[in-house]
């Protein structure tokens, strides 16, 4: 099987410095394959797979990356970040804030009206999950009633405990037989 060659982009001095300065192991088996392949033109593409732990085909696609785009194509790109934020963070937390204040005074703040706000900011329509996305990053939850009333007087609620039937006796009526039909 032909080996195929590396372009000199960058020489060995320069590749064990990227090597050196590699933010991940991602990064750094990148730069070892390529620096393999450049120092050591007799190790086999399979020779060079196993000594960096990744497969044939991805040695032969690195070392195609490379010559074809150089070392500046051949960094990774960042993989985290919000890349399909439809607001940004800011604007999301003056949104909540001003339905926190409809939700101190006693309206009740639903996904349906979240949703509505983002909408009317953006001028289109977004999906019910992004706004459960949005509440969720901003750390609001499903609040939900209270089991009592505020106001209730317990002194009454077992007075009346005490008074009441245990069981639910209907009231007895006369029996009226049904009309007869025509």
């Amino acid at each position: 099987m032909p080996k195929p060659t590396i372009e000199a982009h960058l020489d060995k001095h320069e590749l064990k410095q990227k090597m050196n300065e590699a933010q991940g192991l991602d990064q750094f088996k990148r730069w070892q394959v390529i620096y393999l392949r450049l120092t050591q033109p007799q190790l086999s593409v399979n020779a060079v797979a196993d000594a960096s732990g990744v497969s044939y085909r991805t040695v032969t696609q690195w070392t195609w990356m490379y010559n074809k785009f150089g070392p500046r194509a051949y960094c990774l790109a960042g993989r985290g970040g919000r890349r399909k934020g439809l607001v940004d963070l800011e604007q999301e937390r003056r949104l909540l804030e001003e339905l926190t204040g409809k939700a101190q005074k006693g309206h009740i703040v639903t996904v349906r009206v979240v949703r509505e706000r983002v909408e009317r900011l953006l001028g289109h329509s977004v999906s019910k999950d992004y706004a459960y996305d949005l509440l969720h990053r901003h750390e609001w939850r499903k609040v939900v009633p209270r089991p009592h009333h505020p106001k209730r007087n317990k002194a009454k609620q077992q007075a009346f405990k005490k008074t009441s039937r245990t069981c639910w006796i209907p009231p007895e009526k006369p029996f009226t037989p049904p009309p007869p039909s025509p």
